[in-house]
């Protein structure tokens, strides 16, 4: 069972982490098109990440909630002309921002704090993880669907070039992330 406590420190500092996100994408010589957003703009995206993140550890959730949060995230992203890189930055650095925040309220302060975050922390590592996936895959796909729609490629080209070996099922992310998709 995720611990309480650790879901009351996330929630307690959700504005806080976007702030602190925010500040550091500003900074990072990685984020340049986020950057063109404004500090607000940039701490609502990433607030909502963090609150999704806390409903994911509190009530658990499908496969397939995980999957569309994230889609749609990988979507809109690609859309809105955000490099890839960039996106998978912004998640290395929410991850990073989690981590100072538990760090610094002293969550580990004892071995059995440190026991019962075990399952926390592996529930908080794939959640990012599945982030990773499913953005990647969704953006990829909005981008293969835009170049077809260009006709300046074959179907052919198209998955010769784009697209060798990125379909992947949901067993074999099961078996590479070493986790059950299903939270219920």
């Amino acid at each position: 069972m995720i611990s309480s406590k650790f879901v009351t420190l996330l929630r307690a500092n959700v504005e806080k982490m976007g702030e602190r996100w925010s500040d550091m994408v500003k900074k990072s010589e990685h984020m340049k098109t986020y950057q063109k957003f404004s500090d607000k703009e940039l701490q609502k995206r990433n607030r909502q990440f963090f609150q999704n993140l806390v409903l994911w550890l509190e009530e658990g959730a499908s496969h397939d909630k995980i999957k569309s949060y994230f889609a749609h995230i990988g979507r809109e992203r690609y859309h809105e002309g955000i490099p890839l890189n960039e996106i998978n930055y912004g998640i290395i650095i929410a991850k990073r921002v989690l981590w100072s925040t538990i760090l610094s309220e002293g969550f580990f302060s004892n071995a059995l704090a440190i026991y019962q975050a075990i399952e926390m922390l592996t529930m908080m590592y794939n959640f990012f993880d599945l982030g990773y996936f499913y953005i990647g895959k969704e953006y990829m796909e909005e981008m293969y669907t835009k170049i077809q729609s260009s006709k300046k490629f074959t179907e052919k080209e198209l998955k010769d070039y784009l697209f060798p070996g990125t379909i992947i099922t949901d067993s074999e992310l099961e078996s590479m992330f070493g986790i059950k998709l299903s939270m219920k």
